[in-house]
């Protein structure tokens, strides 16, 4: 009798402590774009939303909208763990003006917030990673406030975090996920495990940041994104690479620093060539500096009030980040012509196609 009570103490244990594992989970999946689409649940004619069952969670806190109309809410998985919902793009224009702030920042530095507030930021430790300006502001408008609320529930015993969140929402988990990797131990325990269930999410940084990325979520504590292959969504912003935007030790920049012996005819004949390529490339780096940081930034100080953030990079080499997990389209059409645009990137398409898939 006492063995079978120590099996099956071992059995209790183990499963217990097995909920909260390295490997991506589809009932996971399932529950969190499902708490992902609390934000949209019913409110999208002629798409099924009655799914959402958030039985096995509680909602536990829902932040004030930032400046940017960023919201998170904070929900309780039984008694082990918790989830941290980011909310995705929004009607107000600040909202969209915060998707198309993409020139790229430094990935460490310091910015003065829309609320006057200075901070010291941290995405990553590779000097050459930079990261979209707009979803950076996001994310540290809102780190506080995640920061005390993580802190609460270590009180109570709970270190498992789940982090979520659907298209905008999608990169911004990332980034705070990021984020939270730099705080420091006396402000955030160790003890804390994070896994991240991102969902049709665009692309954060480049790829210097995904590296540095992956360097802790691909083993231990991973990361995912979840991804519709037709979604356009998680294709932008879209990426501009010049050979500046690459290692420093790369054969064009030794091209153009004459590292390599050849007669004077080829060296010609060559660098013709390149920077007829690299020329368009650059000037195009220019254009959306200004586009998309300079213009777009008067329409957002216009909006919000002022708020300074460190210069724009010369860098648009987005690329995605996280673990990723493909999914087929979804079949269905819709006559719907505006609809069409986010057919294949809903939250309740997303829910089936993961239910059906894997």
């Amino acid at each position: 009798m006492r063995i079978i009570i120590f099996f099956s103490l071992i059995l209790y244990v183990s499963v217990s402590f097995g909920q909260f594992n390295q490997l991506f989970n589809k009932q996971e999946a399932l529950d969190l774009v499902a708490i992902c689409n609390y934000w949209v649940n019913g409110k999208i004619d002629g798409v099924d939303s009655t799914y959402i069952d958030t039985s096995e969670y509680k909602l536990l806190y829902e932040s004030k909208p930032t400046k940017m109309d960023n919201i998170w809410q904070l929900w309780q998985k039984e008694n082990d763990a918790v989830v941290i919902n980011l909310r995705g793009t929004t009607s107000k224009s600040i909202s969209w003006f915060e998707n198309f702030y993409a020139a790229m920042i430094p990935a460490e530095g310091e910015m003065l917030l829309p609320d006057s507030q200075e901070v010291k930021y941290k995405f990553a430790e590779n000097p050459n990673a930079t990261i979209h300006t707009g979803w950076a502001i996001g994310v540290e408008t809102m780190l506080p406030d995640i920061l005390k609320h993580i802190k609460e529930v270590n009180k109570k015993g709970i270190y498992n975090v789940y982090i979520t969140g659907f298209s905008q929402g999608g990169a911004l988990v990332h980034l705070l996920r990021a984020a939270l990797e730099y705080i420091p131990e006396e402000q955030l325990s160790s003890k804390n495990k994070f896994k991240v269930y991102s969902f049709a999410g665009p692309k954060p940084g480049n790829r210097f940041f995904a590296y540095d990325y992956a360097s802790y979520t691909s083993i231990k504590n991973p990361s995912y994104s979840i991804i519709n292959a037709e979604d356009w969504v998680p294709q932008v912003p879209f990426t501009i690479q010049s050979p500046d935007n690459m290692s420093e030790a790369n054969p064009f920049i030794a091209l153009e620093n004459n590292d390599y012996k050849m007669s004077l005819f080829k060296r010609i004949f060559i660098k013709r060539i390149y920077y007829s390529m690299k020329k368009p490339v650059k000037k195009s780096q220019k254009r959306f500096k200004k586009v998309l940081g300079s213009d777009i930034e008067k329409k957002i100080k216009n909006t919000i009030g002022n708020f300074e953030t460190p210069n724009n990079t010369d860098d648009f080499s987005y690329s995605p980040v996280g673990i990723q997990v493909i999914l087929h389209p979804w079949k269905a059409k819709t006559n719907d012509k505006m609809l069409s645009i986010f057919w294949q990137h809903l939250p309740a398409h997303y829910y089936y196609l993961i239910k059906d898939q894997l």
